[in-house]
């Protein structure tokens, strides 16, 4: 009876490590490093163009941007239509606006003054 469940061990054991390889195998990071540059601005930055804020002291503001996909890498709660691709509205309430996503610069900046 111990060496069927001493066999049984070794048996499991060798198809989770069988198993666990051929998942390894698969992984290829290249496309996990294209997939990780390609959302860089969204994931190590929160902006808002357009964020409505209320005159009371403190300030409660939200940002009414609509992304694709998904919400900024800081906003707790991220409501997205079910359309294709997903219309997503972060709809948190803070007391400040973020910096504005698409900045222009000024003209003294285009300048060098």
């Amino acid at each position: 009876m111990e060496l069927n469940k001493a066999l049984l061990n070794v048996a499991s054991l060798l198809f989770l490590l069988n198993f666990t390889a051929t998942v390894d195998a698969r992984f290829d990071p290249i496309s996990l490093n294209t997939q990780v540059l390609s959302n860089v601005k969204l994931i190590t930055t929160s902006c808002c163009d357009n964020c409505h804020c209320t005159t009371t002291i403190p300030p409660l503001c939200r940002c009414a941007d609509i992304v694709k996909n998904k919400c900024n890498s800081a906003c707790k709660l991220c409501v997205c239509k079910s359309t294709i691709p997903p219309q997503c509205r972060c709809m948190d309430h803070t007391n400040f606006c973020y910096e504005p996503c698409n900045v222009i610069p000024m003209k003294s900046q285009l300048e060098g003054h």
